[in-house]
């Protein structure tokens, strides 16, 4: 099957050299001009084809992910509530330690910091983070206006649509 770039520099390739044909290859050409439009609107639509799927295929994926992450959070949830009910099995009967073949399970103490109210805290103990936030939409605006904004430009991208 030939390609789109091939289909596209046989079409460039004919209409270089047009004028130059006579009158009998002219017809010809234009023959062989509607053939490789035919072409190229059938590997058009080949490649829409192709990005449908491989998008379809991304979409697919992420609704798995979701789907994975959710059933993991459930099984975390629960394996959570499960220690805990045995915490609360070992407290009420006053147990430390339970031995195994192959395990041992027992309670072990922690502590944690807890803040009650964090405005109450002296400086010395909290963490001012300051956090720049370009704000790109009024950067954008006042370039579009021709105005200079120092350390900002507007890029001109290209992208591929497929309807």
């Amino acid at each position: 099957m030939t390609t789109l770039i091939g289909i596209e520099e046989e079409i460039e390739n004919i209409l270089a050299v047009s004028e130059e044909l006579g009158e009998d290859q002219q017809q010809a050409a234009l023959t062989y001009l509607d053939e490789l439009a035919i072409a190229e609107a059938e590997k058009a639509d080949a490649v829409a084809y192709a990005v449908r799927k491989r998008q379809a295929e991304v979409e697919f994926l992420k609704s798995e992910e979701d789907r994975i992450r959710s059933r993991r959070k459930a099984m975390e949830s629960r394996l959570i509530l499960f220690r805990e009910y045995l915490a609360g099995i070992f407290q009420q009967q006053g147990l430390q330690r339970i031995k195994g073949v192959k395990s041992t399970l027992f309670l072990r103490k922690s502590s944690s910091v807890e803040i009650v109210d964090l405005r109450e805290l002296p400086s010395q103990f909290v963490e001012t983070r300051i956090e720049y936030v370009p704000r790109k939409s009024v950067i954008r605006d006042v370039l579009k206006k021709g105005q200079a904004v120092p350390g900002a430009q507007i890029v001109e991208k290209q992208s591929l649509v497929i309807n």
